[in-house]
């Protein structure tokens, strides 16, 4: 039985996903301006917003393996029937969590709590740069959300859900990180999280197009932010302001849980800054390809990189899951354990 297991797993299979990103929509309503959605809403595609009945039927598909569902956007509060897809991966006895901007949740707190969301993750920005650039008066919302949620779970007497921030590390936050965390003491959160951006040299985009190219005969990305993550020129950071940071962030003790993405060492994250052509140690392989899936408002499975697999809406989605494009890419990250454009993957 371990034989015939490891022999599955050489061709390219892979169990059930315990997690699945579920994009209601690609739309947003807000346009931050180093959020690479923005610039693939404004220069390629139009917006989609998931068919609420095909959302339904694919919830119904996976409900008997229970993967965790984290509504993705987008803005995934821009879908107009996000309660009724929310009641149903609770029905099924799904575990999930969603990741907004917020905007759209004042008001509704009662209505998150009695969801049965276990998580909200908002994305907040430190005060003194959090309008300049997402928005005016985007950062008092974001507080008064958060605020109202806490209000509501007292009053309901729940636990749930957790409030998670989402913090970005780019050349307007990095070097405030601890005075936000500190700020954020009395917030009562559950966790902040430091989200560090994707870059890449130009050359390794067609660098990995080649290989994806020969293992699956298809290196066509089907949404066009990743032509943003690629640049020549290193980001507008100071590395030892930013190593400070982390330094300090790393020893500090915090009423909530302290998450950086990528987990890679300080001393890996500043090679991660310093260096164009920088090569992650700290977990080379890639797992994400085999334990969690992505699912587009239109239907598309994809691996993270936005490469088509199949339509789960269309076709089962054990079928697309362990299918013959996705087994190879499987098969091609096996052997190179990350892409060229994989080494400052987040995950």
């Amino acid at each position: 039985m371990k034989m015939w297991s490891q022999l599955r797993t050489l061709a390219g299979f892979a169990p059930l996903p315990w997690g699945i990103d579920l994009l209601l929509t690609d739309a947003c309503n807000l346009r931050c301006t180093y959020c690479p959605i923005t610039t693939d809403m404004v220069t390629r595609r139009p917006s989609a917003m998931m068919d609420t009945t095909k959302a339904l039927a694919f919830l119904d598909s996976v409900a008997s393996f229970k993967p965790m569902i984290r509504v993705f956007g987008g803005e995934p509060f821009l879908h107009p029937e996000w309660p009724r897809i929310f009641a149903a991966a609770v029905g099924h006895g799904m575990p999930i969590t969603v990741v907004t901007n917020a905007t759209r949740l004042v008001g509704r707190a009662d209505d998150l709590v009695r969801s049965g969301l276990l998580a909200v993750g908002i994305s907040v920005d430190p005060p003194e740069v959090h309008d300049r650039y997402r928005g005016k008066g985007t950062f008092a919302i974001c507080e008064q959300v958060v605020r109202e949620i806490q209000e509501a779970k007292q009053r309901l007497g729940s636990a749930t859900p957790q409030i998670e921030i989402y913090t970005t590390v780019y050349e307007g936050t990095y070097a405030s990180l601890i005075d936000w965390a500190e700020q954020l003491r009395d917030w009562h959160i559950d966790t902040l999280r430091f989200q560090h951006q994707i870059w890449l040299r130009t050359a390794q985009r067609p660098e990995s197009e080649h290989l994806i190219e020969k293992a699956i005969g298809d290196s066509t990305f089907f949404r066009s932010d990743v032509d943003t993550y690629c640049s020549d020129e290193m980001p507008n950071v100071d590395p030892n302001v930013l190593e400070g940071q982390l330094r300090h962030l790393e020893t500090a003790q915090y009423p909530y849980r302290l998450e950086f993405h990528p987990p890679l060492p300080v001393e890996e994250m500043m090679e991660f800054y310093r260096d164009p052509d920088f090569k992650r140690q700290t977990a080379r392989s890639c797992t994400l390809i085999s334990n969690y899936a992505f699912v587009d408002p239109r239907g598309r499975l994809y691996p993270c990189l936005t490469l088509d697999m199949g339509n789960v809406f269309e076709r089962p989605f054990e079928t697309v899951w362990n299918g013959q494009k996705f087994r190879a890419f499987r098969r091609l990250l096996r052997r190179e354990q990350r892409l060229p454009l994989c080494e400052r993957c987040p995950a």
